[in-house]
């Protein structure tokens, strides 16, 4: 769990950096709180560089420990590639909507945000009760669908809802 909250604070303190956001869940985000700065980018590589330290001091002797440091790595991956294709579409500056069209919205969602936030909790349980995940390629569809779900609702929130209710300065979709 602990390494999940890190691998999410990490994605969240460099993508308020990307983003230019202000605030998140209602408070300043960590990179435009005095003193910190760019700063924030650091310390995100270091929350990320725990995880491998947790998971190798707690599971190195268990069978699924290797499968766990894969799934990490995978997740990461697919959520870089989320943030990457947000960012090459939604560049600054002048806006090319003909890029950005709905299969392009329907995989930086799935990629930036349902893989970590749904399938990877449920996946490293299932990696620690000794199943294998290849026997489970339904249960991560209904996981990355539902992830899926959440970002379209989340932007939706972003773009049109009360900033006093949702925490947040709309930033993510402008």
């Amino acid at each position: 769990g602990w390494c999940i909250e890190w691998l999410q604070a990490y994605f969240l303190v460099l993508d308020d950096i990307m983003d230019s956001s202000h605030t998140r869940r209602g408070q300043p985000c960590w990179f435009v709180v005095p003193k910190v700065g760019i700063i924030a980018a650091n310390d995100g590589i270091i929350l990320r560089n725990h995880i491998p330290r947790i998971l190798n001091r707690h599971f190195r002797d268990k069978t699924y420990y290797v499968h766990l440091l894969d799934l990490f790595n995978e997740v990461e991956f697919q959520t870089a590639s989320g943030q990457m294709l947000d960012l090459i579409t939604t560049h600054e500056g002048e806006k090319d909507l003909s890029k950005y069209k709905m299969p392009v919205y329907n995989r930086i969602v799935q990629y930036k945000t349902a893989y970590y936030s749904f399938y990877l909790p449920v996946a490293c349980a299932l990696l620690m009760a000794g199943e294998t995940l290849d026997n489970y390629v339904d249960v991560k569809r209904v996981l990355v669908e539902m992830g899926t779900y959440f970002q379209v609702q989340d932007d939706y929130l972003d773009c049109f809802g009360d900033p006093e209710f949702i925490g947040k300065i709309g930033t993510d979709i402008e």
